[in-house]
């Protein structure tokens, strides 16, 4: 049957003094309370000799503490009354969280903006994320899959592009903690900030408490980061990512993605269900079932919410089958955009996009906390809701000329 009329919530908005933009939605069935802070981030504030430097800079944020407060202790604190302050730090997004019970909201709110206002980046806690990034590092050709991936994903972003970044042992090495205090002060600030704010609390008093907490903290002036450039169509191409102690291999066939904003987002979405989103699709009936092939097959529609993604067909199959399965999946993506879904293969990729999508409002907290995600990203405050309407809308031919517009 159709689905029913989504019922959802309405968070409460406002903006403070100093431009920090905060969503609250009061939900008193459980004593606990919980945040998060996004903030725009980009990858050109990171020096290309010096990659790695995002996830480390968000991780000590965290581990190292607050000018006030040092880590160990903060760790201490934190497990005692039960709570939680997290950070992080991609290429596209920054975010700071916290977690605790409401009887300690207070104590805990107040920690944490230390954390997001004034982290120590001591040496010790630097030294320490630099060990895990050597230890990733020297992980990262362990196994197959990852390597496929990201070899894919370096191809189609080109040599240059820093989202065809990654740590070496150099760049780690070249990491300081002035680095991190200048990213820092790049992503960190008030007036990009975007808060979410949920659970068990009065929201009269959450607006005192954040006044008292994040009020002072100073606009800045530093440019607003910006994404990195979009991947340059190039030729069609092969590349060899060679690994000796397999007796498998993995084939992508990778182009450049789209947004999430673009006009194609629902066609695309019921696209990659039916070519390899699901024990249905074209990929999996294709090269596993009728085949015997590979143990895995699907695709990807590529679309991210800053910049385009990598849009993806890929089959893990035995060695003696790489080319009898790299010439199927060549076929099924030259399938998708000359063959309209049939009728039944149309119905059910739909209702398998729509099905999934009311589990967007499973929760009060997900409306919440995608509100805040979407403002932070520059996405209307009803993305969903054109979404919603725009799948309703798909057909087959939809379909099929978003699939000859993407797929190359």
């Amino acid at each position: 049957p159709d689905l029913r009329p989504v019922q959802t919530v309405k968070p409460e908005r406002l903006v403070m003094p100093n431009g920090i933009v905060v969503y609250l939605l009061e939900d008193h069935s459980l004593p606990v309370v919980s945040g998060t802070a996004y903030f725009p981030s980009g990858p050109g504030l990171i020096p290309d000799d010096k990659a790695g430097l995002g996830s480390l800079t968000g991780e000590v944020m965290r581990s190292g503490g607050s000018a006030a407060k040092a880590g160990d202790w903060l760790d201490d604190r934190l497990a005692a009354i039960g709570a939680s302050i997290s950070t992080s730090l991609s290429s596209d997004l920054a975010t700071g969280g916290f977690r605790c019970l409401a009887e300690n909201v207070s104590e805990v709110v107040g920690l944490w903006a230390e954390v997001l206002r004034a982290p120590a980046f001591p040496d010790d806690k630097i030294e320490l994320s630099k060990v895990g990034l050597r230890r990733s590092i020297a992980e990262r050709n362990d196994e197959m899959t990852g390597i496929l991936f990201r070899v894919a994903s370096e191809a189609v972003y080109g040599p240059g592009n820093p989202y065809a970044r990654k740590p070496e042992y150099a760049t780690v090495e070249a990491i300081g903690p002035e680095d991190c205090r200048t990213l820092h002060r790049g992503v960190f600030v008030p007036n990009r900030m975007v808060l979410a704010v949920y659970g068990d609390f009065r929201s009269a008093d959450m607006k005192k408490l954040l006044a008292a907490s994040l009020g002072p903290w100073a606009k800045s002036a530093t440019p607003a980061p910006m994404p990195g450039p979009d991947p340059v169509r190039a030729p069609a191409r092969i590349r060899f990512a060679p690994k000796d102690d397999v007796t498998q291999s993995g084939i992508v066939v990778a182009e450049t993605g789209s947004r999430a904003d673009d006009p194609d987002y629902a066609a695309l979405q019921v696209m990659e269900t039916a070519l390899g989103g699901s024990f249905q699709s074209r990929l999996f009936n294709r090269i596993r079932t009728q085949r015997g092939l590979a143990y895995a097959t699907g695709a990807n529609a590529g679309t991210n919410w800053r910049r385009p993604g990598v849009f993806y067909a890929y089959s893990l199959t035995k060695s003696e089958s790489t080319m009898v399965a790299l010439d199927l999946l060549r076929e099924e993506l030259r399938r998708i955009i000359e063959e309209p879904l049939s009728a039944d293969e149309l119905k059910s990729a739909k209702q398998s996009v729509q099905n999934g999508f009311v589990f967007n409002f499973e929760q009060p907290s997900q409306v919440l906390f995608r509100s805040a995600f979407y403002e932070v990203n520059g996405y209307p405050a009803d993305f969903l809701d054109r979404y919603q309407k725009a799948l309703a809308g798909v057909d087959a031919k939809a379909v099929l000329d978003a699939s000859r517009r993407k797929i190359h």
